[in-house]
Formats: structure tokens, C-alpha cells, sequence
């Protein structure tokens, strides 16, 4: 597994695994014009919540790859305590 060429492990909190998920659920990331077009497949983009005249924030729809999802969460979850471990923050 140590044999992933791409500059997807170079950033903090990618490992190998996440690295290797990440790039098996995407595929060619070409097929993505935005990065809200990657957020929507991944099911991580924000829902409307709308009554009467309000119109807020709801929660992430999850829909999309699940696999996806929890690679992009655990790779957020780690990147504190790895940017503080190599002084970046």
C-alpha cells in the first residue's frame, strides 16, 4: 500500500488508507467542474431548511458515497491535531 503515487497523501491527515478511498471513490477528478460538484457526490453539501418565510441551514443530506463521506470526515477529524503536532497552526 505504500506505493500510492499522488499528491493526495502529501496533505496533513491523508494516509495511505484515506488517501487510497478517497482516490477509488472519485475516480478522475475531471469528471468534477466545482468542488461543490465533489461535495455533492460525496452527499456533504448542506440542505435548505424552509417554513413560512424562514429559510435556514439544515443538516449535510448524506446522500452520495458513503465511502467517500467517511474518508473526507475522518481526514478533517485528524487534521488539528496534525497541523498542531508539526507547528503549523
Amino acid at each position: 500500500m505504500d506505493t500510492l503515487d499522488s499528491p493526495i497523501v502529501t496533505i496533513p491527515g491523508i494516509s495511505y488508507r484515506l488517501g487510497s478511498t478517497i482516490i477509488a471513490e472519485i475516480g478522475d477528478i475531471h469528471n468534477f467542474n466545482h468542488p461543490s460538484q465533489l461535495l455533492v457526490f460525496a452527499g456533504m453539501e448542506p440542505s435548505i431548511y424552509q417554513s413560512g418565510n424562514y429559510r435556514g441551514p439544515g443538516k449535510m443530506v448524506k446522500r452520495g458515497s458513503p465511502h467517500l463521506r467517511w474518508a473526507m470526515y475522518h481526514a478533517s477529524r485528524l487534521m488539528p491535531f496534525i497541523t498542531n503536532v508539526q507547528g503549523i497552526l
